[in-house]
């Protein structure tokens, strides 16, 4: 998995992540959109990959850039 899109898709999707999270559903989709999870939902993300059987790490997710 290369992107963040590639991860939700893994997991099911943006609507079952949220469903099965918690998370707005919007908030889903701004991740998508920006290729970004912030690091302090990751833990969120690996419990849901753990439970459906998912092979996902944290060093699955793409790290945020700084602004140039």
């Amino acid at each position: 998995m290369d992107t963040v899109s590639d991860i939700l898709e893994a997991l099911g999707g943006v609507t079952v992540v949220s469903s099965e999270t918690g998370i707005p559903l919007t908030t889903v989709h701004s991740w998508k959109r920006a290729g970004y999870v912030p690091q302090w939902r990751v833990p969120t993300l690996l419990q849901l990959a753990e439970r459906r059987g998912k092979p996902l790490t944290e060093g699955n997710f793409p790290k945020r850039h700084a602004a140039a």
